[in-house]
């Protein structure tokens, strides 16, 4: 059972399928949210406004949020402006009648949240608030980055973490008011609230870094600003510079396991045991700070193939740096090279519920042979450009891949047609044979294609007692032929011996 768990962000594809996302592509622009939050631990109820500040030059008339259900109060103005609005399943619709190419509209929200949508824990608990963006606890539209404004209104032995840096903190009457203003735009943000946390701040590498951290992993606060500094320096070289106010990492109560959130990673307690005591440092998370906060996809299935795309990440960091990639990478690979190809999912048929190793068994080992085809080089300006190009926004399947081509300077058009456009991976059967000629030794290999033509660089690793002698060649047609020499006797032949490429190996002796 514990081989399953992984990431709770992996999971976030299994959570979006149970919250419906609202996100279109509009002729208007939401430029900032300015949100005041005020919960009663009392009743469990929560009061919320939001101001929304949209450009609408094209003067429309209506704009649809996603909105938890559980606001029983509901009032929306604009100016002087009358509106009407419409609530379905999660789904809020404003119609203004006389909209102007500058409006505000005005959210007034009361109501008891109760559980999460997506995490198995109550939104109000006596020592904490967990206002996940996922549901949808303001008026969101999921595809629109805004600047956010966040006041929030607490009893004083409350500490509060949100979207941006806290500019200002107020205590009146028994009451802490925190405000966070964030300077970059964000596509969603969460608002969590506690007791018990204990803050340590840093200044490492010109990143302000804080933990909030429960008193039993206060012990890690040290260890994670020495490895995040580490993992935030690789990202911000390797895909663009870190770009929110600060970076902070979390415990929260109640989660399966672990999230990242716009400028920040939050981890339950006994899930930052496991990880800091095995492999010592969070590269997923935070790599999802990229994947996720910086770039987001756009389309059908784009939240799984970003984020699987994402994973790959955390992989070259810890290529990079000599450390394991975790099991589960493998292990989810393992899992989709046994199954039935032909109920792969396309890119676009991907979904909350779709299999986990679908999503994170494939698409980062794509990114793999990726890299190995346009080289360290080239892929590294791909991810640059991408990042540089498309900040704070969403991205199609093709801007992703044209951006990648742009900035490789190589054509990748081969990707799109033989890794996405179908299903399943290339399926290899490899079979040789040693003939011993005078002093040396000749090898024939015989390599075919079962299914779908793919073209493969490969590599074929001929083992001796020296050492491994690599020698590559190319695969362009179903069944192809390749002699070798080697002057010490071969112990063993080996097809991708650097396991480049994801597909399945039939090997014949």
């Amino acid at each position: 059972m514990k081989k399953l768990i992984f990431y709770t962000s992996l999971f976030l594809s299994i959570i979006l399928a149970q919250t419906k996302i609202y996100s279109q592509e509009n002729t208007y622009n939401i430029l900032n949210y300015d949100i005041i939050i005020e919960p009663d631990f009392v009743t469990k109820t929560l009061s919320l406004e939001a101001k929304i500040k949209i450009d609408n030059p094209g003067l429309e008339h209506e704009f649809t949020f996603g909105l938890n259900d559980n606001y029983t109060k509901i009032e929306v103005t604009s100016g002087n402006s009358a509106v009407t609005y419409k609530k379905d399943d999660g789904r809020t619709t404003v119609n203004v009648l006389n909209p102007s190419e500058k409006l505000e509209l005005k959210f007034q929200l009361e109501g008891k949240p109760g559980k999460s949508i997506d995490e198995n824990r109550e939104v109000i608990e006596k020592e904490s608030l967990f206002l996940l963006w996922s549901d949808r606890f303001y008026p969101i539209d999921f595809g629109d980055w805004a600047i956010v404004k966040t006041t929030v209104i607490l009893p004083e032995n409350f500490q509060a973490i949100a979207s941006g840096r806290l500019i200002s903190t107020i205590r009146k009457n028994k009451k802490i008011k925190y405000v966070f203003e964030s300077s970059v735009p964000n596509a969603n943000y969460s608002v969590f609230a506690d007791t018990r946390w204990i803050k340590t701040e840093r200044e490492i590498n010109g990143i302000k870094m804080q933990t909030l951290l429960f008193p039993e992993s206060q012990k890690y606060s040290e260890q994670i600003f020495s490895t995040s500094s580490e993992v935030l320096q690789f990202f911000s070289e390797t895909l663009c510079p870190y770009p929110f106010d600060q970076f902070s990492f979390i415990t929260i109560s109640g989660m399966y396991a672990r999230r990242a959130f716009a400028g920040f990673v939050g981890y339950t307690p006994a899930y930052l045991e496991k990880e800091f005591t095995t492999t010592g440092h969070d590269a997923h998370e935070t790599s999802l700070l990229w994947w996720g906060h910086i770039i987001a996809g756009r389309g059908s299935g784009s939240w799984q193939w970003l984020e699987g795309f994402g994973d790959y990440s955390e992989i070259y960091y810890d290529k990079k740096y000599n450390k394991p990639i975790p099991k589960i990478f493998q292990l989810f690979r393992e899992r989709y090279l046994a199954s039935d190809f032909e109920k792969d999912l396309l890119y676009s048929e991907l979904r909350g519920n779709t299999r986990q190793e679908s999503i994170h068994g494939k698409y980062p080992w794509l990114m793999h042979f990726l890299r190995y085809c346009l080289g360290d080089e080239s892929f590294d300006k791909a991810m640059l450009y991408l990042f540089k190009n498309y900040k704070f926004q969403t991205v199609s399947i093709d801007e992703f891949l044209s951006a990648l081509e742009k900035g490789s300077g190589k054509p990748i058009k081969w990707f799109m047609e033989e890794w996405l456009e179908r299903r399943g991976v290339p399926v290899i059967s490899f079979k040789y044979n040693v003939i011993k000629d005078a002093d040396s030794y000749k090898i024939n290999c015989e390599i075919e294609q079962i299914g779908n033509l793919y073209h493969l660089p490969l590599e074929i690793g001929i083992e001796t007692k020296e050492g491994i002698i690599v020698k590559k060649v190319n695969l362009e047609e179903k069944k192809m032929k390749f002699d070798f020499d080697s002057a010490k006797e071969p112990l063993k032949v080996l097809l991708d011996l650097n396991d480049w490429i994801i597909m399945k190996k039939i090997v014949e002796l």
